[in-house]
Order: C-alpha cells, then structure tokens, then sequence
C-alpha cells in the first residue's frame, strides 16, 4: 500500500508495525500447521521474531521460508 497517504508518520509506522505482526502471526500458524513448534521473541530479539522451539526444525523452516518467498515475490 504506497500508494496510500498517511495524514502522520506515526500513522505509516503504526500500518507498517501491524502489518509486520499479523504477517508474523501467519508464519507461526503455518509453522505450527506443519508441526513446528513455534513462538514469538519478545525484547527485540536481534535473532529475529520468530523462535523455533526445536533446533532440528531449521531445515524444514527454511524450506516453508522459500516456498513462501516464491510464492509472494
């Protein structure tokens, strides 16, 4: 959406911020769909937003990372 016109930068942030989250919310649902235990990190993790529960499960997430790469890109 850049298209849209924000009347406030705090506005953009704030669209930017919760699009981030549900989006993030979407992966772990689909992590979780596939049998991956997943959850969110909490005090901006430089790790990233998403922690995997189980080690071995890395290969497997960042396969379902690529396919969904492809499939929205």
């Amino acid at each position: 959406m850049s298209d849209r016109e924000w009347e406030t930068d705090e506005d953009r942030m704030m669209y930017k911020l919760m699009v981030h989250k549900k989006f993030i919310g979407w992966v772990i649902d689909r992590l979780e769909s596939e049998g991956i235990s997943a959850r969110r990190t909490t005090g901006n993790d430089s790790k990233g937003d998403i922690l995997l529960i189980n080690e071995e499960d890395v290969p497997r997430v960042q396969e379902i990372v690529r396919q969904i790469q492809n499939k929205y890109n």
